[in-house]
């Protein structure tokens, strides 16, 4: 089976696809450093830099399965009400999927965003579209825990496809997979905890309280840390997220952060990508194990 993958950002859509054993013939983004970051971990795959909803979809390859995650900014909780318009066009993202699979009709869609996608406004107009172009649409909430992924991170994804409704079912598990085995102790910027700001120092003693020597903390938000054994909590666009060593702290690494989102060591980024924009591109990335074992699924029974 062959897919596409629209909003291909990071690739872990694309990643997943492969372990699952479809081939993505072709991903588009607009940002120029996530096309050249997916070409240069995807290089047997086309790759286009361009406006979706501006797309001819004429151009593209033959494919049995439309991948997409269109902007998730505007539907968000972390949404800034006074960037109304700039959300505004980031939710005009999702049409592109309509608009592809109009001119192209798929087998099978699967679209992943955050779960307050479905709480759009134009969502039910959204989704009967896919309907009218004679899909079966099911919605499923999935956990990346769940899949084996140190994170808890919650996400919409809707299957659509062409011979009937296909449910997505997730992996039971008996214990969350826990962050801690995946931090290197022997590697980042350390610093006193007492070169923190006042109120990071106060979370930061919070958490020593609760958790002891070493945990994980939110440094931007009063989160009071995270105990080793648990899973991460969602992994966001803006760089937040620290660890705790006794008296020293540093921001979680660029790879500690890429394995809290699934993707393997090998993985890697353009060297003029800076920090904030791999951690930018990782927040707004599909975890590669939950794409697997989702696409495989759909893919089965498309």
């Amino acid at each position: 089976m062959k897919a596409i993958d629209l909003f291909a950002g990071w690739g872990g859509f694309t990643l997943g696809a492969h372990k699952a054993g479809v081939d993505v013939v072709w991903a588009a983004n607009h940002w120029p450093l996530a096309v050249r970051s997916h070409a240069l971990n995807h290089p047997e795959t086309a790759h286009s830099c361009q406006d979706l909803r501006q797309a001819n979809w004429t151009e593209l390859p033959e494919y049995d399965l439309l991948l997409a995650s269109p902007a998730c900014q505007g539907h968000s909780s972390a949404s800034q009400p006074r960037r109304r318009r700039y959300h505004d066009a980031l939710r005009a993202t999702a049409w592109a999927v309509l608009d592809c699979a109009d001119q192209t009709e798929p087998k099978a869609l699967l679209v992943e965003n955050v779960p307050s996608f479905a709480r759009w406004r134009l969502y039910p107009l959204w989704r009967s579209g896919l309907e009218q172009l004679g899909y079966h649409v099911t919605e499923h909430l999935i956990m990346a825990t769940d899949f084996g992924v140190p994170q808890r991170r919650q996400r919409l994804f809707i299957a659509a496809s062409r011979r009937g409704p296909v449910e997505l079912v997730a992996p039971r598990r008996r214990t969350e997979p826990a962050f801690g085995p995946h931090l290197q102790w022997d590697t980042g910027r350390w610093r006193p905890v007492g070169q923190a700001g006042p109120k990071a120092q106060e979370r930061i003693h919070a958490g020593r309280r609760r958790f002891g020597k070493r945990f994980v903390v939110q440094h931007v938000t009063g989160h009071t840390g995270i105990p080793l054994d648990e899973a991460l909590r969602t992994v966001t666009c803006q760089d937040q997220w620290a660890v705790v060593d006794g008296g020293v702290y540093r921001p979680l690494t660029i790879r500690e952060t890429a394995r809290a989102m699934g993707f393997p060591d090998r993985y890697g980024w353009p060297e003029e990508a800076t920090r904030g924009d791999v951690i930018k591109g990782l927040g707004n990335a599909v975890c590669p194990p939950v794409a697997a074992g989702l696409v495989e699924q759909l893919a089965g029974a498309a």
